[in-house]
């Protein structure tokens, strides 16, 4: 009777694993297919928004390479300027107007090419930080580009990216026609709350696990 009752509470046991992985692979499916159906209905913003991206990185590390001639001066780990909070700050900040032009940019048709400065200054940011780091800050840059800069940016990008699309493909209502919002306007709200909340747990948590976010300066 023992044997019974355990095998019946490992057939429960095991049905609820099923059932578990059944979801998740329902909801991997949902979120593919999401992000297919996004790719096929905007996939010229996104091109777009990745070539102004990979422009920006080209030029931002030739500008900072050619502000020094290429003579970097190399800063010591215990002399590089370290502040968790004040980039988190500055990030914020940067995100808030990127996120506001792309708010601004689902005005109408006229508005809609200001959809491209958020994401080559992104790529402009990205270029001029990783070369920095890189050549400036040795190890320890190295580190802060890989598990700091790196993914906040790149997660930015994603998110600006999806709200962008969000922008440019709502659909139209009176208050646009009278030069209002568009109704994504929450939606993309809600994308710059998320992407304050990932910037947090990068800045504060994955940057104190690093030793600190380093202020990244050319000079």
């Amino acid at each position: 009777m023992r044997d019974f009752k355990y095998f019946c509470a490992f057939l429960s046991y095991a049905n609820g694993k099923i059932i578990l992985f059944t979801m998740s692979s329902a909801r991997t499916r949902i979120f593919a297919s999401a992000i297919r159906d996004m790719f096929k209905r905007h996939a010229k913003v996104i091109i777009c928004c990745v070539a102004l991206m990979v422009v920006g990185i080209i030029l931002g590390g030739a500008l900072a390479y050619r502000e020094v001639d290429g003579n970097f001066e190399v800063v010591a780990r215990v002399d590089a300027e370290t502040s968790s909070g004040k980039i988190f700050l500055f990030g914020s900040l940067i995100l808030l107007a990127f996120y506001a032009l792309i708010l601004l940019s689902g005005l109408n048709n006229k508005t809609v090419f200001i959809i491209c400065v958020p994401f080559f200054a992104t790529g402009f940011i990205l270029g001029r930080f990783a070369l920095a780091l890189i050549m400036r800050y040795d190890v320890f840059g190295i580190f802060n580009l890989i598990f700091v800069y790196l993914p906040l940016i790149l997660v930015s990008f994603a998110l600006m990216l999806i709200a962008a699309c969000t922008a440019i493909g709502a659909p139209r209502c009176e208050c646009a026609d009278r030069g209002g919002l568009r109704p994504s306007f929450v939606k993309i709200v809600k994308l710059y709350l998320i992407n304050l909340a990932v910037a947090f747990v990068i800045c504060i948590i994955i940057g104190a696990l690093v030793g600190g976010v380093i202020v990244v300066s050319i000079f």
